[in-house]
C-alpha cells in the first residue's frame, strides 16, 4: 500500500484524539491526580486492547492471505481502544457518581 492520503491521515489524527479524550479520568481541580489516574487506567487498559487487536489481525491476515498495513493495524487497536474506553469511562464516572 502506498502513502496515506489527507483525508487518511486526518482520520488517524482524530481516532488517536479521540481515543486519548476518551481515556481520560478527570477529577475537578486536581491535576495531578486526573493525570495520575489516566497514567494508572491506561497502563490497566493498553494490554488488554493489544491482545483483542492482536486476536483480529492474526484472524484477518490469516483469512485475507497476507499482512494488513501498519496504518490499518493501527485503526483496529484504535477503534477497540474508542469501544473499551467508552465502556469504561461509563464505569469510572457511573461509580464515582459524576455523571
Amino acid at each position: 500500500m502506498g502513502p496515506m492520503s489527507t483525508k487518511e491521515k486526518i482520520s488517524l489524527f482524530l481516532l488517536i484524539f479521540f481515543y486519548l479524550l476518551f481515556s481520560v479520568r478527570y477529577f475537578p481541580n486536581r491535576p495531578m491526580e486526573t493525570f495520575s489516574a489516566t497514567m494508572n487506567h491506561l497502563l490497566d487498559s493498553v494490554p488488554y486492547i493489544i491482545a483483542a487487536t492482536i486476536l483480529v489481525v492474526s484472524v484477518m491476515q490469516k483469512v485475507v492471505g497476507q499482512k494488513l498495513p501498519k496504518n490499518r493495524i493501527a485503526r483496529i487497536y484504535l477503534t477497540f481502544g474508542l469501544i473499551a474506553e467508552f465502556f469504561f469511562g461509563m464505569y469510572h464516572y457511573l461509580n464515582q457518581g459524576q455523571v
